[in-house]
């Protein structure tokens, strides 16, 4: 394989390791978030007060570099280094790549997750509506439900529709607008992904 795919796997592995580690600092950030334009990010001024403290950046770098340090993070960390080296991208130039990466990686290991819970009839209103451009109502697409709860009645025993079309929605790969379905940016990215990464779509449910 060449060395692009290790370097794209080696981002995977930092991003999987990134999320786990900062995925609450994360979500507190977006929580604060009341506007973002061309100049950034306004967070809540209460919160945003409290969170100007000087910090040393030099320990506040060391801090983050131990909550990653292991020997498998060591061996992937030196193989990117030696990719952007052979790419001379070690400077800032590097660092909208290493962005562009992590936020593949972060996507596709999100798909990932998708891919392991949802099941078969979801998959198969997904694709279906993936074809409609115009989307349909939610009232045309319950039979694709229907047919599942007869197949499989002791999954849907406790499951209703609106439940079985809400995981969807919360996932956000199928968006409601004025009372029609349509398969979200992110819906076609999943099943665009399934495709690439030859997952069957013959799932149970």
């Amino acid at each position: 394989m060449d060395s692009a795919f290790y370097f794209a796997a080696a981002i995977a592995i930092v991003a999987i390791a990134f999320f786990f580690i900062f995925r609450q600092p994360i979500i507190s950030l977006i929580g604060r978030i009341r506007s973002i334009s061309k100049t950034g990010i306004t967070t809540d001024p209460a919160q945003q007060k409290a969170g100007t403290a000087e910090r040393d950046p030099r320990a506040e770098a060391e801090a983050m570099m131990r909550e990653l340090d292991n020997a498998l993070i060591r061996e992937v960390e030196e193989h990117i280094k030696n990719q952007l080296r052979e790419r001379n991208l070690l400077g800032a130039e590097g660092v909208p790549v290493l962005t562009r990466y992590l936020a593949s990686a972060y996507t596709v290991l999100s798909f990932e997750q998708n891919y392991r819970v949802i099941w078969g009839s979801q998959l198969s209103l997904l694709t279906y509506l993936n074809a409609e451009g115009d989307g349909q109502p939610a009232e045309a697409i319950r039979s694709f439900y229907t047919l599942a709860a007869v197949q499989y009645p002791d999954a849907y025993i406790n499951y209703s529709f609106e439940s079985w079309l809400g995981f969807l929605k919360d996932q956000l790969l199928l968006r409601e607008d004025a009372g029609r379905l349509r398969v979200t940016i992110r819906g076609r990215e999943f099943l665009a992904h399934l495709t690439r990464a030859g997952l069957s779509h013959n799932k149970a449910g």
